[in-house]
């Protein structure tokens, strides 16, 4: 007797089905509604150390430390009695427990399915452990290079602080007996502890950033810019230069950080602009999704497009120290200031002349109208 072929499907498909369920990377269960383990495939076998026959039939939670173990009977209760769901159809990160006793940082997804009436959960885990070993070791590699940094200037201020009161002694007492060539070498001394002295506090100001306290508050964007036009006022008047925004938002975040970002943001565009225009910035915002994108517009001299990423890094400079001043390490700053509310910051060019820095910042409040100036 032939077998039928149709016969043969349901067996052979479910032989497929088990073959994928056994040779997928990620660890496989399904429970019933009572959370007794239905399924277990070989990942899960890897994951938890425990083979499939001594877990089937058992309750899921074997494989939950505490506290997740007293919860979960109670979750299943309540998601049947009142269709509490707050992780069906989501994904979150939780501990296992191992055979052997020990946890271990585990990704879980769970979903619910319905075969033939009857109601089961799947749920996908995967070992996270190295990716959470990673993690930890470039944040403690982050944590020790921003104090070696913080150290290492906070250092360097002191024989800073010597040779500037020694030049200065020098300009006391000795500038009189100074030649045309001595002169000459004490300018240039001069200038070299300034520059020294702005790539410290710049490198001091970036490695704060890793380590110092955020604080949170509500606080109006516009009176920000206003506070910054105040700052700036000498500046501006000197070279006729101009500050002017649209209707911007109320944010809830670090208001000395998103402060700090526009001062230095101004700062360069109030530097690097052509001495026959008078400078011009036009601060906006508009909302995209959970965001806003703010827009600082300037009209100096610009950035060719090939160096809109690579400015960011610290020490970048573009030009020579005897056409602008500067460190190299001020937009690196403000990248590292929107990266600490998980914004973006990137840059596009104006529409005739200079170019527009753009960064997001988390949209919580909603716009003021009439408060552009």
């Amino acid at each position: 007797m032939v077998d039928n072929p149709i016969d043969r499907a349901p067996d052979e498909a479910a032989s497929v089905l088990q073959a994928i369920l056994d040779t997928t990377v990620d660890g496989l269960i399904t429970i019933d509604v009572h959370g007794r383990i239905l399924s277990f495939n070989k990942a899960c076998e890897a994951i938890f150390g425990y083979q499939a026959s001594e877990v089937m039939g058992q309750n899921v939670s074997c494989l939950m430390p505490q506290p997740y173990r007293e919860e979960h009977d109670g979750y299943l209760e309540r998601y049947h009695d009142g269709g509490e769901a707050s992780i069906i159809g989501k994904g979150r990160e939780v501990r296992g427990l191992r055979k052997d006793g020990s946890t271990f940082p585990l990704d879980l997804a769970v979903a619910k399915v319905e075969v033939e009436g009857r109601i089961l959960y799947s749920g996908i885990v995967r070992d996270i452990t190295e990716r959470k070993q990673a993690e930890a070791k470039i944040l403690l590699q982050n944590e020790e290079l921003g104090r070696f940094a913080y150290m290492a200037s906070h250092d360097l201020k002191e024989p800073l602080r010597s040779i500037e009161a020694f030049a200065e002694l020098i300009a006391l007492d000795y500038a009189n007996t100074l030649d045309d060539n001595g002169r000459e070498y004490f300018d240039m001394l001069m200038a070299a502890a300034d520059r020294m002295r702005a790539v410290v506090d710049d490198v001091l100001e970036y490695s704060r950033l890793e380590t110092e306290q955020t604080n949170t508050e509500v606080f109006d964007a516009g009176d920000v810019i206003r506070q910054l036009k105040s700052e700036f006022r000498d500046r501006l008047e000197r070279t006729q230069g101009e500050i002017s925004m649209a209707d911007l938002p109320r944010l809830k975040g670090d208001r000395i950080r998103f402060y700090r970002l526009l001062q230095n943001l101004f700062s360069n565009a109030l530097k690097y602009y052509p001495s026959e225009r008078r400078p011009k910035i036009t601060v906006s915002a508009s909302l995209h999704g959970a965001y806003w994108q703010f827009e600082v517009q300037d009209n100096g001299i610009g950035i060719a497009s090939e160096y809109y990423s690579v400015v960011f890094e610290m020490f970048k400079r573009l030009h020579t120290r005897d056409a602008y001043s500067g460190t190299g390490i001020g937009l690196a700053i403000c990248r590292r200031i929107v990266e600490s509310w998980e914004g973006e910051i990137w840059i596009k060019p104006a529409p005739e002349e200079g170019c527009v820095f753009c960064f997001t910042f988390p949209a919580t409040t909603g716009m003021i109208s009439g408060e552009g100036i």
